[in-house]
Parts: structure tokens; sequence; C-alpha cells
């Protein structure tokens, strides 16, 4: 039985980061490459309430896409005659990096103090 889990929980993870950089990071970046406009308040004034549910989302949905992504790839080296699909083998690496990568951006932009947001 193939297990698919890891590149939807990792991708899911990719777009609860997203979701946590469209509130403060994102608008401070856009800014700063002169691409933002009024479209970015909005996205702030919407995600802006929700932004720790989406802190805590991506941050569960990452572990648990690594944590699959480990467990499929365990199941992989002690199988001798095994397929492995190109999502699970090299899209899902990838996709956890850049999740992760965006989420600690998110933390370093707007939050240094990590104990102050939690």
């Amino acid at each position: 039985m193939k297990s698919r889990w890891s590149p939807t929980l990792s991708l899911t993870g990719l777009i609860s980061s997203f979701g946590c950089a469209a509130c403060c990071a994102l608008p401070i970046v856009l800014a700063g490459t002169g691409l933002a406009g009024v479209w970015t308040l909005h996205l702030q004034v919407l995600v802006g309430p929700y932004e720790r549910w989406w802190l805590w989302g991506s941050i569960v949905m990452l572990g648990l896409g690594a944590v699959a992504w480990g467990r499929e790839m365990q199941q992989l080296a002690t199988r001798s005659q095994s397929r492995v699909s190109v999502m699970t083998y090299a899209v899902t690496p990838p996709i956890l990096v850049l999740g992760v990568i965006l989420l600690a951006g998110t933390l370093m932009v707007e939050h240094a103090n990590l104990t102050d947001f939690l």
C-alpha cells in the first residue's frame, strides 16, 4: 500500500507558512521591492487576526510532513523491490525546505523575540 501523506502534509505546511507570512513579512518584503500596493493592506487585515493559528498550523503540518517523509524513505530502504513516486522522493524535500525557510523568515522579520509572540 502506497502512502502519499508526505507530499500532502508538506504542501499544506507550505501553504500555511505562506498564510503566516502574508500577515506581516510578505507586505514588508513586497514594499522593499516596490511591489506593494493597497491590496497588501487588505491581505494583512484579512490574515492578521489569525496569524497565531497560521503559525502553529504550519509548524504542525511541516513537522508531520517531515515525519511522514522519513517513514516513507525508511520503508523504501527496507524493501528491495519497491517503487516510489517522484512526488515523494524528489518534490517533498524541497517543499519542506521552502516551508521552513518561509516560516523562519517570517519569524525573523516580524517577531525578533519569539517569546513575545507565543
